[in-house]
């Protein structure tokens, strides 16, 4: 009788601990996901700075609403209710405003808060999980680089800085960085 209960009760533990194991395993892998369609997000406004920052450069003059309309794909009343407008009817040639009048846009339509909801959240998950069964602390490190890296890129949808060549220079490292740190996290996750 003490051998059937010893054995139950182990079975039980047993089980109890892969259950444990398999649903870190599941938010480890949540959470990595969630990072990536995060900084993904991140992305399509960091591209659109970088592309109205170079044109607001290069332009050397007044840029029509048209012409901002097109390179943006935002319709015309959208660039006049975020742009800023001069008297003769034009947008400034300054990248400064214009990534300012973008960044206002992203924040009227919901899309900064968005990110920022999903970040705060991520970090919550975060901090639930870094306490990794003994087999998870590789991955839970390099789920942790990523998390630090996506922020980073976060970081820069919500307040751009810098000039357009470090900030490209930084977007592109730091997008690399995230990719490749998710697929090394899908090579050396541990099998269900």
């Amino acid at each position: 009788m003490k051998k059937l209960l010893c054995l139950i009760l182990s079975l039980v533990l047993l089980t109890a601990c892969n259950g444990g194991s398999e649903e870190y395993r599941a938010d480890l892998q949540s959470v990595a996901d969630e990072m990536l369609e995060n900084a993904a997000k991140a992305e399509e406004i960091l591209d659109q700075y970088t592309t109205v920052w170079d044109h607001s450069i290069k332009s050397r003059g007044a840029i029509p609403i048209q012409e901002m309309s097109d390179l943006t794909g935002l319709d015309r009343d959208t660039i006049e209710e975020y742009f800023t407008i001069n008297a003769a009817g034009n947008i400034p040639e300054d990248f400064s405003t214009n990534i300012h009048s973008l960044n206002a846009y992203y924040e009227g339509i919901g899309q900064i808060e968005e990110i920022k909801n999903a970040s705060d959240a991520i970090k919550n998950k975060m901090a639930e999980l870094n306490d990794p069964p003994l087999e998870y602390e590789k991955v839970y490190d390099e789920v942790l680089d990523m998390y630090n890296y996506s922020e980073e890129y976060v970081e820069m949808a919500l307040n751009p800085t810098g000039s357009l060549q470090s900030f490209t220079e930084a977007k592109n490292e730091l997008s690399s960085e995230i990719v490749s740190k998710y697929k090394r996290i899908e090579v050396i996750m541990p099998s269900e």
